[in-house]
């Protein structure tokens, strides 16, 4: 039985996105994910003793877990999060970025068994819905502090390889099966930048959907407790925010902030970020039932990007 707190169709609603996105394709283990989510959003409830009516903040993108904003037993908001898989890093490293002046959601409580939660004090704003790229230099004040901070032998912590060669390995298939080519040592290159260099505490998802912006203030949510170099977090924003037209302008401002970065490295894998947002359009096809036969001209110029950023 599901609580009164969480309504049944919030639950349904969130089970029948994931079910849309995945559709039997390389990531259908998540249909799995998010019910097991669900299954365990009533005793959360009742052990945190959390107060309805809960609504729903997870984002429209048919991610397997839910994000709901409910009250504390004292009726102060409070926003839960629940996956349907163990994450067992990402309250850790948000608890020690936070210890450090890193502006991100206190988390009053976690856990792991059987699936990871946390229920965090809400913060103030909202996802940024335009002018993402104007935040660039701020967000890279914001992460070059991040990446100062020594997390310590926090468990759970992913080397970054390891976490993301599943998805670059899934996109790169798509795009290959739509007729574009994708590099023939792609793997191998992305292991080798990924692995090179400093292996520090990173975001890992860095993207509009992962940040509150209030007035002139930014927080990061939503960690992955990933371990790898920090120019991972600049060539990853870069690529989702600017695009094919202008993630190279947005590289060259984020570098002028966080000085410490190697360019060498952080045009590597913004070159490899680029091939994966082009990939990741096909994939979202195959998804979404759509027709990938003909030529993509934003698939095009993301591949374009990546090679110009490559050259010599």
């Amino acid at each position: 039985m599901t609580s009164r707190i969480i309504p049944e169709d919030l639950i349904a609603e969130q089970v029948a996105g994931v079910d849309a996105r995945v559709q039997g394709g390389p990531y259908a283990d998540e249909a799995v994910e998010v019910r097991r989510a669900a299954r365990f959003l009533d005793t959360l409830v009742e052990r945190l003793g959390l107060r309805g009516p809960a609504t729903s903040l997870t984002p429209p993108t048919g991610k397997p877990q839910y994000l709901l904003r409910l009250a504390d037993s004292s009726g102060a908001p409070v926003v839960l999060k629940v996956y349907g898989r163990r994450r067992p890093a990402e309250a850790a490293v948000q608890r020690v970025w936070r210890e450090h002046g890193v502006p991100t959601a206190k988390v009053l409580a976690h856990g792991d068994e059987p699936v990871s939660w946390l229920l965090m004090a809400e913060l103030p704003g909202a996802p940024p819905a335009t002018g993402s790229a104007e935040l660039t230099p701020a967000l890279a004040r914001l992460m070059a502090h991040a990446h100062q901070v020594d997390i310590g032998a926090v468990p759970g912590t992913t080397r970054l390889f390891d976490a993301v060669a599943r998805h670059l390995r899934a996109v790169a298939a798509a795009a290959a099966a739509h007729g574009y080519p994708m590099p023939e040592d792609l793997t191998d290159r992305s292991q080798a930048l990924m692995t090179d260099g400093p292996r520090l505490c990173l975001h890992g998802d860095l993207t509009p959907v992962n940040l509150l912006v209030e007035g002139g203030s930014i927080h990061v949510l939503d960690t992955c407790g990933y371990v790898g170099p920090p120019e991972f977090d600049a060539a990853r924003w870069c690529a989702r925010v600017g695009g094919a037209g202008r993630a190279r302008e947005l590289l060259a401002r984020w570098l002028a902030v966080e000085t410490e970065l190697d360019a060498t490295r952080a045009a590597g894998l913004l070159a490899l970020e680029l091939v994966m947002e082009a990939g990741v359009r096909e994939i979202v096809k195959d998804e979404r039932g759509q027709d990938a036969s003909a030529p993509d001209p934003a698939t095009e110029a993301l591949l374009a990007a990546a090679i110009a950023v490559d050259a010599p």
